[in-house]
C-alpha cells in the first residue's frame, strides 16, 4: 500500500507557462491529502526559488524535499541538511571560476545566491521559476547544493574528477553537485523514515533527467507523458502530459482515490 507519494515540481505538478498547477492535479493532491497519505515535493529547487509557488503547495505539502535530496523542509523548518564535503566544494569552485562558469549555490544556512549578475541567467531562472535569485560571489560558505552551467564534456569530466566525496549529477547545460549519496530518491526515503513509512510505501512522479533515480528506485514510479524518454523507461506507468490531467490520471489509474 502507498502511503507517501513524493511530485516534482517543474512540468510535473507545476505549469511553467502559466505558473500553476493544473486544477486536476490541485483536486488529485488534495484527494490524496484527505485519504492520509502523506504528500510532499521533490525538486532541485531551493527552498527559497519555491517562494512564488502558488499557495496550495504551502497548505497541502507534509514535507518539501529540495536541493536534489539535500535537505527537507517540514512546515517551513529545515529538518534535514546534507553538506558538500568541505575540500571537494572548494575545489569544485575553483574550477567554476576557473572557467567564468555561472552557477547558484545553496549553504546549509538556508542563504542561495547567483554567482552572476548575468541577465542571461536571471531570465533562465524568471521563465522557470517565476523568480531568480540574488547575486552574491561565494566566499567560503559551506554549500548543499551547487547548479552550475556547462556544455563542454571536458569541463563537467573535470568537476566530477573534484568529486571525491560528492554527487555529481550531470544532466546537460544545467548540472548538480550534492553530498556524498544524496539524491532525490536519498531524499524520498529519508522523508518517508521522518514520517514512520518504509521505502517500499513510496510513489514518486517526475518529467526530468534528474527524476530518473526517484522514478527508478520508488515502489511505484511514474513519468509524466511530457517526460524526457529516460524517465518513460523506467517508470513503472506513463501517464498523460501535465497539461491533460496526467497527474490525476495515474492516481485514478492505481485506484488511490478508492483506498
Amino acid at each position: 500500500m502507498i502511503k507517501a507519494v513524493f511530485f516534482d515540481i517543474d512540468g510535473t505538478s507545476y505549469q511553467n507557462d502559466i505558473h500553476d498547477s493544473p486544477e486536476s492535479t490541485k483536486i488529485a493532491l488534495k484527494k490524496l491529502k484527505d485519504l492520509g497519505i502523506k504528500i510532499s515535493i521533490c525538486t532541485s529547487r531551493s527552498y527559497p526559488e519555491l517562494i512564488n509557488l502558488p499557495k496550495h503547495y504551502y497548505d497541502l505539502m507534509d514535507a518539501m524535499v529540495c536541493g536534489g535530496g539535500a535537505q527537507i523542509m517540514m512546515q517551513g523548518k529545515q529538518v534535514v541538511a546534507h553538506k558538500i564535503d568541505p575540500e571537494d566544494t572548494k575545489a569544485i569552485i575553483d574550477v567554476l571560476h576557473k572557467y567564468n562558469l555561472d552557477y547558484r549555490w545553496t549553504s546549509i544556512h538556508g542563504e542561495n545566491h547567483l554567482s552572476t549578475d548575468s541577465e542571461d541567467v536571471k531570465g533562465i531562472f524568471q521563465r522557470i521559476y517565476n523568480m531568480h535569485p540574488t547575486y552574491k560571489p561565494y566566499n567560503g560558505e559551506e554549500l548543499i547544493h551547487i547548479l552550475y552551467y556547462a556544455d563542454d564534456p571536458k569541463i563537467k569530466q573535470e568537476i566530477s574528477d573534484c568529486c571525491k566525496n560528492s554527487y555529481h549529477l550531470i544532466i546537460g547545460y544545467a548540472n548538480e553537485i550534492t553530498a556524498k549519496d544524496i539524491s532525490k530518491s536519498h531524499g524520498t526515503v529519508e522523508c518517508a523514515e521522518l514520517f514512520g513509512i518504509k521505502p517500499d510505501e513510496i510513489a514518486a512522479f517526475g518529467d526530468g533527467n534528474n527524476d530518473i533515480d526517484m522514478i527508478q528506485k520508488a515502489t511505484i514510479g511514474v513519468a509524466m507523458g511530457n517526460a524526457k524518454e529516460g524517465v518513460k523507461q523506467v517508470a513503472d506507468y506513463v501517464t498523460d502530459n501535465i497539461e491533460d490531467d496526467g497527474l490525476y490520471n495515474a492516481c485514478v489509474h492505481f485506484n488511490w482515490f478508492q483506498e
